[in-house]
């Protein structure tokens, strides 16, 4: 074997070790969360939120935009107005798919006050500050503990039953799982994700279907709008996780009254 032969070959077996080992190589790079990341504290009177800003190399430089991101979380943990539609279009021969979507949400005005700032750090290349509301005043408590571990590689029990669209009682109608693409910047996920489960949230809450059928002498297309509008109140992430794929987020809300005309 000649000497450019063997590099080639020694550069063949390198990619295929490469390949192989991706997902090791993946896990080993997982970021290490505390565990009011993974699970949100629990309290009956306080609402919990999690502001994200950039990481530097200096925590304090990050803190102002996390702690500002923390603040309007919980303004839409209070109270937040959600009003979407949803259009889904069926041509002959293929099936119902989302042609597209818009939505508004409205938060509570800039009314908040004595939010507490229980905790920050930095962690998956973000700044993370956990802050709390209580409406009584009452300082909230909670343990800002160092340690940190990564997600679990085996999925919790309410990634699967989103996964497997299971969940049809009543306490399911008041949580919805958020799925984002785990995108480099992790906190464009991690914020997608919470979005989406309090627009699936507002769905399961109330839906208006109104068909907007397109015909023609050819052929027919199935057009349908779904519409949504509800106040939902004390929303709170419950629980996160992520693999390597995507960001998975579980929120709980209570509906307070429904928009729908």
């Amino acid at each position: 074997m000649s000497g450019r032969d063997s590099l080639l070959f020694a550069l063949f077996v390198a990619l295929i070790a490469a390949g192989g080992g991706g997902q090791c190589a993946w896990a080993q790079s997982e970021p290490r969360y505390p565990s009011w990341f993974h699970t949100t504290p629990s309290g009956t009177e306080t609402l919990w939120a999690i502001g994200y800003g950039p990481a530097y190399s200096d925590l304090h430089d990050g803190m102002p935009a996390a702690k500002n991101d923390a603040y309007e979380s919980l303004r839409r943990a209070v109270r937040v107005v959600v009003i979407g539609e949803k259009l889904y279009e069926a041509a002959p021969g293929y099936a119902m798919a989302v042609q597209g979507e818009r939505f508004v949400e409205t938060g509570l005005p800039d009314t908040l006050r004595a939010v507490t700032y229980v905790d920050s750090l930095r962690a998956g290349d973000m700044t993370l500050v956990l802050a709390a509301w209580s409406e009584s005043g009452s300082s909230a408590r909670a343990t800002a503990s160092r340690a940190r571990s990564a997600f679990s590689k085996k999925p919790p029990s309410w990634v699967e039953q989103a996964l497997e669209g299971s969940g049809t009682d009543r306490r399911a109608a008041q949580r919805a799982v958020g799925i984002a693409p785990r995108y480099y910047n992790l906190e464009t996920s991690w914020k997608r994700a919470k979005k989406r489960a309090r627009r699936t949230l507002a769905f399961r809450a109330a839906t208006k279907v109104k068909s907007l059928d397109k015909s023609t002498q050819n052929y027919r297309h199935n057009v349908r709008s779904m519409t949504t509008g509800v106040d939902l109140r004390d929303v709170q992430v419950r629980a996160r996780w992520a693999d390597e794929e995507n960001c998975y987020v579980l929120v709980s809300a209570r509906v307070a009254d429904v928009l729908l005309k």
